[in-house]
């Protein structure tokens, strides 16, 4: 039993400090029954922590389906982790459910339970109120003087204030979150910060600072566990060599996005990338091929709650539509990304060069 122990303890530290696929190994091994949603619940933490959402949430589900009624630590960390999962594919019904479950837990986390259910509003594109109650969680982790929880706030609010249409705002806060991570030695939050630089520079025109930020994501990541990050590198970056007309270099980075994206099974973001695909296309005057990656990515979006993504892929969509002639079809979904977008608060209708 000891070596048990020490297995699942070694297997959540190499989790802890950013190693999730050394960690995977150490939990290949069967355990005592008792052990076993332990073993689920870190297993379904060291896929996650590599991207693999999907096949988390399958873990975190068989783990909650074994856990003893005295094990409530267990359970709530299962029903947070696979909250997190299911948000990131945008399953954000699921997520509520999940997180209504962690209440009922006795001697739950209050606070990181409010977290998660702002993040969730975020992930609904419902902005104003995930920044409503954002903003004080930010101001108490300040006053606590915890950097890596004020960069990961941050980080969160500056993205609700880019989709908003706050993109001053947002670009203020994307750099006080990098200051933060850095100030609270968050190699991985500093990372994510960088993503969220580059891709409010890119929108405001700020190419090379766009490009300087993926670039440097990018390194720090290399070729190490963390399969989305590197996958969001690769597609941020291809986003940003696009909007400057490196066409040839950027199709590249879109193809090594899709390649890791698909691995991971993780249709939302392939969507993204579609998209991108269907951008070069169209600069290039391809205009069926263009159509094909915009009816892609308008299927995934569909499917994935994502309003952003299809506000962009109708527009998108609709100007390749109206260039082979077809007008009325046009116009209708030109419509139906205008109205979308309004209807839920985004801008996104208004980004000419995403």
């Amino acid at each position: 039993m000891p070596d048990h122990f020490m297995r699942l303890e070694s297997a959540r530290e190499l989790c802890a400090v950013g190693r999730p696929d050394r960690a995977l190994s150490l939990l290949r091994a069967t355990v005592p029954a008792e052990l076993e949603s332990e073993r689920l619940l870190i297993l379904g933490e060291a896929l996650r922590g590599q991207g693999y959402f999907s096949r988390a949430g399958t873990a975190y589900r068989a783990a909650l389906k074994r856990v003893a009624a005295q094990d409530t630590d267990i359970a709530f960390e299962a029903w947070l982790g696979l909250a997190r999962c299911v948000r990131s594919l945008g399953a954000t019904t699921e997520a509520r459910r999940a997180l209504s479950r962690a209440r009922r837990i006795p001697g739950n986390d209050r606070e990181i339970l409010a977290l998660e259910d702002a993040l969730v509003l975020r992930a609904e594109s419902r902005h104003r109120p995930a920044l409503k109650a954002l903003l004080p969680m930010l101001a108490l982790s300040r006053r606590r003087r915890d950097w890596p929880a004020v960069g990961f706030l941050l980080w969160a609010i500056a993205g609700s204030r880019r989709f908003s249409g706050d993109l001053a705002g947002s670009h203020r806060d994307f750099k006080e979150s990098l200051a933060a991570f850095r100030r609270g030695n968050d190699a991985e939050g500093e990372v994510y910060a960088l993503f969220g630089l580059g891709g409010i520079a890119r929108v405001r025109g700020l190419f090379q600072e766009a490009r300087l930020a993926y670039v440097e994501a990018g390194k720090r990541l290399k070729a190490g566990p963390d399969l989305f990050g590197r996958a969001y590198a690769h597609c941020g970056l291809a986003n940003c060599l696009r909007q400057m007309g490196l066409l040839a270099e950027a199709e590249r980075n879109y193809h090594a996005s899709y390649k890791l994206y698909a691995g991971l099974d993780d249709r939302v973001d392939l969507a993204f990338v579609d998209w991108g695909l269907g951008q070069i296309h169209q600069r290039r005057g391809e205009l069926p091929a263009a159509e094909r990656r915009y009816r892609a990515a308008l299927g995934a979006f569909s499917g994935g709650g994502e309003d952003r993504g299809l506000v962009l892929a109708r527009k998108s969509l609709a100007e390749v539509l109206h260039a082979q002639g077809r007008t009325a079809q046009a116009e209708k979904l030109f419509d139906s990304a205008v109205a979308l977008a309004r209807r839920a608060g985004l801008t996104a209708h208004l980004e000419s060069y995403t």
